[in-house]
């Protein structure tokens, strides 16, 4: 594991301000919104009580599941190496009322949704079979390691949380990490997950090079979920 900083702190609803709802999911709405005038994206997750961890422990609220994967992240370093967003902190129960009407489809939760606060990146676009040629590929195998170096697996290991950042030069950064998990350097399960990972990540290039039909896909990504990740997809 690389060397920690302290992590980031709450921050108070006041400082922000929502431009608009850029997209919606079951799960959680992403926002572009001004932390004291910078541009960044404000992730909400909603909250009604649900279960929350598997019968092997493992968590699954997203946002929990995200927050401690981006704390680890900021801690060691590598939301400053480019590979990942970077991360300016946290939100606990935000008030929908306070930001009426952007978070009225959270008023009927359960309870008030937690938010992080995360990067913008203009002119970044999801990797996928078409721009994959222009893609400086080798870069999300060398950022899935850092990620790995600061005990976090991901665990959605597809394109679509490859994001392809335009620039001089072009950069491959990863996103979505709301059901990955966390662990520590003296985990032999965990340092076997980091391999599964990467393997993964490789197969994933032949499969944006020569994309087999759909059903194939589909089929072999079912043969590689755990139990775990299959109770994920069926909430």
């Amino acid at each position: 594991m690389t060397t920690e900083r302290a992590a980031r702190t709450k921050v108070d609803p006041s400082r922000i301000k929502i431009s608009r709802e850029v997209i919606r999911s079951d799960a959680s709405s992403i926002f572009d919104v001004n932390l004291d005038g910078q541009k960044c994206l404000m992730k909400v997750f909603h909250d009604n009580g649900d279960p929350v961890y598997t019968e092997r422990g493992r968590d699954l609220n997203r946002f929990r599941c995200e927050f401690n994967a981006y704390e680890k992240l900021y801690a060691s370093g590598v939301c400053d190496s480019g590979f990942v967003l970077k991360y300016y902190g946290h939100i606990d129960r935000l008030d929908p009322a306070t930001f009426y009407p952007h978070l009225q489809h959270f008023a009927r939760n359960k309870f008030k949704p937690n938010a992080i606060l995360l990067e913008y990146l203009p002119n970044a676009e999801s990797l996928n079979c078409v721009n994959y040629s222009e893609s400086p590929f080798s870069q999300a195998i060398d950022g899935l390691k850092e990620i790995h170096k600061a005990g976090v697996h991901h665990r959605d290991i597809y394109p679509k949380n490859l994001l392809l950042v335009r620039g001089t030069p072009d950069r491959l950064v990863w996103i979505d990490f709301d059901v990955s998990t966390t662990f520590t350097d003296d985990d032999p399960e965990g340092l076997a997950r980091c391999e599964h990972e990467i393997s993964l990540i490789e197969g994933l290039e032949e499969l944006l090079v020569n994309p087999p039909p759909l059903r194939t896909i589909y089929s072999e990504v079912l043969s590689m979920l755990t139990p775990d990740d299959l109770s994920l997809l069926e909430r």
